[in-house]
């Protein structure tokens, strides 16, 4: 008896908890249902149509495949010239994402450590940017890229990534950096560290929860761009995937499911990488905000 009671005593606490929430508890898990909903179902039938012949789609937009049809995926991969495209944004992802890192971490430590007044002004001045659009500097900033050679180039949107994403870094960086001891960076520098070698060797590596968050935030935001790259890139060769596609859609606007087969395309790869590092993203966030 009292083994039994010991196991139904928690169970019972909770249920009596849940059940004094009535209908708020009720919806509190009736919500993510619901936006989890939202994501899914345009998702399947995004893949279900992919998988249809342009007559099936026709006739019924929302019926199951009678054969499946994966060539859809060869003909928009070919057509669309998806290979390079693909090439094109794992190359600005890649290098984006890294300067971010690089960048965001190295000026969030600055502005946290700094022990002078301005430390808070130029936190703030980094705060502007989640606040400000980016899209309202682009034609000044066009500008500038012509007169720097930027523009076409792989290079120049890498450029416009990092400092577009930079703001969320900083910010993200920053609330983690505050529960940082500082007692870990005061050991080395009595063993003679350099402020950078502090940083390199002892903060870098304990930034790993938030890492995770901001490669997967701005990953996301860099992977499916298509305003910097319609501003910035223009032939053929230099083109990543949301621009391909993009073009794709108006020579293939007759034929649906080609159409969804790419789009299919250009989302798995990022999906996956979000399903890897969730837990890390999760993680990230939480420890941020609690620091922060």
């Amino acid at each position: 008896m009292t083994q039994l009671s010991t196991k139904v005593g928690p169970v019972s606490k909770r249920a009596r908890r849940l059940a004094g929430q009535g209908r708020w508890g009720v919806l509190l898990y009736l919500f993510p249902i619901a936006w989890a909903a939202m994501i899914a179902v345009p998702m399947a039938f995004l893949v279900i149509g992919s998988l249809r012949t342009r007559g099936e789609y026709l006739l019924d937009p929302v019926a199951l495949p009678t054969a499946p049809r994966f060539e859809n995926y060869a003909t928009a991969w070919v057509d669309a010239n998806l290979g390079g495209a693909f090439i094109n944004n794992v190359i600005v992802s890649l290098f984006a994402v890294a300067g971010i890192v690089a960048f965001g971490s190295l000026a969030a430590y600055g502005v946290v450590r700094w022990r002078g007044r301005a430390s808070g002004f130029w936190y703030g001045f980094f705060a502007l940017g989640l606040i400000v659009p980016f899209q309202l500097g682009l034609p000044a900033l066009y500008k500038l890229w012509v007169q720097a050679g930027l523009v076409d180039s792989l290079f120049g949107v890498i450029l416009v990534h990092i400092g577009v994403n930079l703001p969320l870094a900083i910010f993200l960086y920053a609330g983690f950096l505050l529960g940082v001891p500082l007692e870990l960076e005061e050991a080395a520098r009595v063993d003679g560290a350099s402020t950078f070698r502090v940083f390199r060797s002892v903060v870098f590596p304990l930034l790993g929860p938030v890492h995770a968050t901001v490669v997967i935030l701005t990953s996301i935001g860099v992977w499916n761009d298509l305003l910097i790259s319609v501003f910035f890139l223009q032939s053929k060769e230099h083109l990543t995937l949301a621009r391909a596609t993009l073009t794709f859609m108006s020579t293939y606007n007759s034929n649906t499911p080609v159409v969804y087969a790419a789009a299919v395309l250009v989302v798995v790869p990022i999906l996956a990488l979000f399903v890897v590092l969730q837990r890390f993203f999760v993680s990230g966030l939480t420890q941020g905000a609690l620091k922060g």
